[in-house]
């Protein structure tokens, strides 16, 4: 897989993670950036199965 559309799964994964976390109020905001973090590594597993975080680490810098 290039590294453009790496980019593009990542960008998109964010942009969800926060779309879904923005749209509920959240008791406190610990619990908002840690639902934040489970939605956007699911998708990005679901995505890029067979990537490791080492080596999307080192697409991304």
């Amino acid at each position: 897989m290039h590294k453009q559309d790496i980019q593009t799964i990542v960008s998109a994964a964010r942009e969800t993670a926060d779309s879904i976390v923005g749209a509920r109020e959240w008791k406190t905001a610990e619990d908002a950036s840690a639902m934040r973090d489970v939605i956007f590594w699911d998708m990005v597993a679901k995505r890029l199965p067979d990537t490791n975080l080492a080596d999307l680490l080192s697409v991304l810098d």
